[in-house]
Order: structure tokens, then sequence, then C-alpha cells
């Protein structure tokens, strides 16, 4: 018999909606699969006891950024958290707007319709993913399902392939990851930094180079996609 605080945690509809997928195909020609680019603002980097701020995505259907499909929305930091000046000097989000902001709770449905069956792309997935599956956890006892694919570790790899084709020295070190510089390799458009929902368009356009610099490589399917740039959800 299970005491009362030993009961399994009911688990709502919409989160057993989410944790069925279906997921993509990896067989799939990467082209063809949808995707969800998501970026996060946070008072801190440790999951564990900072929160999350904001939170912004746009979607990729057929390698085209859907810009009429962004979302983007402040979370207020949960009682007892003070967002930092040190924080707020970088993204920018004002204590008065975050407490007019709906809680964590209020934002993660629709959040997790938009991620169901999509597979996921951020920069640099130890803050993103850590983030969403500490607020996952907290409020359903879930985390993150399906793939996702890190646009930093997909970097390291396109930059691995030159060379071993030769393109550039193998002494040369990996270059940075941050986002902006990727994107500025690229000739992409880069956006006002440290607003979630610049930095997943930005993010998008760098993973839709990317990807289209790994097919001239080979690479053609979600699968191989993951194998070049996926990450662990868990």
């Amino acid at each position: 018999m299970r005491l009362p605080w030993q009961r399994k945690r009911a688990v709502p509809e919409l989160v057993r909606a989410y944790e069925v997928g279906p997921w993509p195909d990896a067989r799939s020609y990467w082209r063809d699969v949808r995707y969800v680019v998501l970026d996060v603002e946070t008072s801190g980097l440790d999951a564990r006891r900072d929160a999350l701020l904001a939170v912004g995505l746009v979607e990729i259907e057929q390698a085209r950024v859907r810009l009429d499909r962004r979302w983007y929305s402040l979370v207020r930091p949960p009682a007892g958290l003070l967002v930092e000046a040190a924080s707020i000097r970088i993204h920018g989000l004002l204590r008065a707007d975050l407490a007019d902001a709906p809680p964590i709770d209020a934002v993660l449905p629709e959040l997790l319709e938009r991620l169901a069956q999509r597979v996921l792309v951020v920069h640099v997935a130890r803050i993103d993913v850590g983030f969403l599956n500490q607020a996952l956890d907290l409020s359903y006892g879930t985390r993150l399902h399906g793939p996702i694919l890190d646009t930093s570790r997909l970097a390291a790899t396109l930059h691995q392939n030159a060379q071993l084709l030769g393109q550039v020295s193998r002494d040369m070190p990996i270059p940075a990851i941050q986002l902006r510089a990727l994107a500025l390799q690229y000739n992409l458009p880069v956006y006002p930094q440290h607003d979630a929902l610049n930095d997943a368009l930005t993010t998008a356009q760098l993973f839709l180079a990317q990807a289209t610099h790994l097919e001239h490589q080979g690479v053609r399917t979600l699968r191989a996609l993951i194998r070049a740039g996926g990450v662990q959800s868990r």
C-alpha cells in the first residue's frame, strides 16, 4: 500500500499527448522533417537554483523558417527568487515586467503543444535542455522527449570534417561557438542578442545553413544529422 506522499503523480493529458509523439522517422530526408527551434533567457546558468524568464521559438517546415508560427512568452520567476542586476544587464528583462508575466505552469502547456512531434533544435543544449527539463520535472514529473539537435555540436562536426577534407589545418582549434560568431561565418543576419525570440531565429537560420552544408558532404537523413549534432534529452 502506498502512503499518500508516495502515490504516483497524476499526469495531465497534455503531457501524455506530448510523450507519445510520434516523433519524426529518423530515416526521413532532413528537409522533410518538422523542427522547432528554441531559445531561453534565464536568471543564471544553474537550472537547480535559477529560473526561466523567457522562451522564444520558431518552427521550420520544408527547410523554411515559419515566422508565422513564432511564439514568445515571458515567465514570472518563482516567489523568493530575485533576478540580479547582473542578469538584467544581459537580457534586459526588468523585474516589473516579469512580475506581470505568467508563471511557468501557465507557459508549459502551450510550449509542450509546440514541441510535440517535432525535432527540437537549440544552441548549446546544456543550458536550454537543462532548464526545460527542470521545469517539466517540477511541474509534471516528465522531461523532454524526442530528438534534439545542438547547433554548437553541428559546428564542431563541420570543423572536424573540414580538417579531414584538408580545408583547414588539423592543428586549427575548434572556433568559438558563440551564436553570433557562427552566424557571421555563414554571412547570416544577426539580430539583437539575448532576446529569446531573436536568438531562436538566428539559431534557425544557422541550423539551415549547417544542415545544407552537411548535405553537400553526404548527410541527408535525420539520423545522420543526429549523429552529427544530436544530444540526449535525459
